[in-house]
C-alpha cells in the first residue's frame, strides 16, 4: 500500500520538472522586418518586431551607422502586450542602419535586442 503514494509523489515531480521549462521561457525575438542583414529600397517607414511570447515594447531606437545619427520614430510605440509590434518610422535613406529595441515581457522581464539593415536604391529623382 505505499507504493502507491510513493509513485504517486514521484509523477508529480516528474510532471513539475517536465513543465518547468516551459513556464521559465523568456520571451525573445523570432523575426524582424527587415530581416537581420537585409538590403531593403530606399522610403521604409514601419520596422515590425516579432516575438515568442506576448511583449510590451518600451524602446525603439533606429540610427544610422555611419554617424550614430537617429531616425525619427513617428507617434507613440504600442501599449499592448503582443507578439508582433509595427514601429513607424520616418523614410529611410541609402546607408546602414542598427535597431536596438526593449520590451517588457508579461511576465514581468525586461528583454533588450538588437538588428541591422541596410537601405539602398535611393528613390530621389536623378539630377538634370
Amino acid at each position: 500500500m505505499r507504493k502507491r503514494p510513493l509513485r504517486s509523489a514521484v509523477l508529480a515531480a516528474v510532471m513539475v520538472v517536465a513543465t518547468m521549462g516551459t513556464a521559465f521561457a523568456h520571451a525573445m525575438m523570432k523575426a524582424s522586418v527587415p530581416e537581420d542583414g537585409a538590403t531593403v529600397p530606399a522610403g521604409l517607414s514601419e520596422i515590425e518586431l516579432r516575438f515568442s511570447h506576448p511583449m510590451r515594447m518600451t524602446l525603439v531606437r533606429v540610427h544610422r551607422a555611419a554617424d550614430d545619427q537617429g531616425v525619427a520614430v513617428n507617434g507613440a510605440l504600442p501599449k499592448a502586450f503582443s507578439d508582433a509590434a509595427k514601429v513607424s518610422i520616418e523614410a529611410l535613406t541609402d546607408g546602414a542602419y542598427d535597431v536596438s529595441w526593449t520590451a517588457v515581457s508579461e511576465d514581468g522581464h525586461v528583454m533588450k535586442g538588437h538588428f541591422a539593415f541596410t537601405v539602398s536604391g535611393s528613390t530621389a529623382p536623378p539630377a538634370q
